[in-house]
């Protein structure tokens, strides 16, 4: 079973790179752009986008996936009969069912990851995010794997409930399934999808106890990923702005406006993987029912999809309270090294590593 999943992945990541640089196979030419872009190699992707604005707005890919670009957008965003799926092999599935996801389990994400959620966990939140900061000691630091990721497992456990006796396993498990949400659309190592599918069950399982253990899994895989990654943005780009870094101190809405800043118009994911459960029409195509449909945003704007948009509540949250208590442990922040990104990472094109150093001795 494991060798037939290893080949799987292999075969459609192979797919991916021979279409993004041949026209046809085995045949060089102009190569298929959304290839190249789901293949997540390279981090500048402005000549992917500009060869996919020279397309129609909807079209169909040598990968076999219709293609949507911004000009049909405002018609497919919330479409009814679109939904998020997985485009490659997954090994442990964690979205809702499709069928589901239109109905039940969107309310619940809402209920679960919303504003109202947001301000009945605001107590543990405070808590929990001072104390893990606390833990972070000054010096030379890497602002993702020391300080975002485990600040936003720190800020999920608070917002989903989960006993602190579990927020080590829990943070763990979501270390675990960092790379979910991209394997959506690109294939992963075999040993990291074995080991995201192992994080998938152990989430599984901690948050079995919940009414709603269902949306809890989608905030445990999917919002810490996009905590994790905003936090991130917010950090790398007040890198760059040390005089702003005092301000976080002491005004809040300086915090707000920072994360504010670093959140992409289009919402936490770059690409949209969808699939069609009914027959629909848009730019004068006809996409049948079990066809995959890539939502494409541009670089500077278009709303982010629903599914995703349902996220954004509790990440924000989870990130400014993160970035006050960070500013407020550590008067002073620089940077210690070039940022790095994750490669085979499509959807969330997140940092994998952003070295800083922390503290006031260190940063004179």
């Amino acid at each position: 079973m494991t060798s037939a999943l290893g080949r799987e992945l292999q075969l459609v990541h192979a797919a991916q790179w021979l279409y993004s640089v041949n026209g046809e196979p085995f045949v060089p030419g102009d190569g298929d752009p959304y290839a190249g872009l789901v293949r997540g190699f390279g981090e500048d992707t402005a000549p992917l986008h500009a060869a996919l604005a020279e397309r129609r707005p909807l079209w169909r890919s040598r990968l076999d996936t219709w293609v949507a670009g911004p000009a049909v957008l405002p018609g497919l965003l919330g479409h009814p009969d679109l939904v998020v799926a997985a485009a490659v092999p997954q090994a442990e599935p964690w979205l809702p069912a499709p069928d589901r996801q239109r109905t039940a389990a969107a309310r619940d994400l809402a209920h679960r990851g919303g504003r109202g959620a947001v301000r009945a966990a605001a107590a543990p939140l405070r808590r929990l995010t001072a104390g893990t900061v606390a833990g972070i000691a000054p010096g030379p630091a890497d602002l993702i794997t020391a300080v975002a990721a485990p600040l936003a497992a720190t800020g999920y456990a608070a917002l989903l409930g989960v006993p602190e006796d579990r927020h080590v396993e829990f943070a763990a498990a979501v270390a675990d399934t960092a790379p979910a949400v991209d394997a959506l659309l690109c294939p992963q190592s075999l040993a990291a999808t074995e080991r995201a599918a192992a994080g998938v069950r152990e989430l599984r399982r901690l948050l079995a106890p919940s009414g709603h253990a269902e949306a809890g899994l989608v905030l445990a895989v999917a919002g810490t990923r996009a905590a994790t990654d905003l936090l991130g943005e917010t950090l790398l780009r007040l890198l760059d702005r040390p005089g702003e870094w005092p301000r976080l101190r002491t005004d809040p809405g300086h915090v707000e406006a920072a994360v504010r800043a670093a959140m992409p118009a289009h919402g936490p994911w770059h690409l949209h993987p969808l699939t069609a459960l009914a027959p629909l029409e848009a730019a004068g195509v006809r996409v049948e029912a079990g066809d995959q449909v890539t939502l494409v945003p541009d670089l500077d704007g278009t709303a982010p999809a629903p599914y995703a948009r349902l996220l954004i509540p509790a990440a924000r949250a989870v990130a400014e309270e993160a970035l006050h208590r960070l500013a407020s442990r550590f008067p002073h922040v620089r940077p210690d090294g070039a940022p790095v990104r994750a490669r085979r990472a499509p959807v969330t094109r997140r940092l994998v590593r952003l070295p800083a150093l922390l503290g006031e001795e260190e940063t004179r």
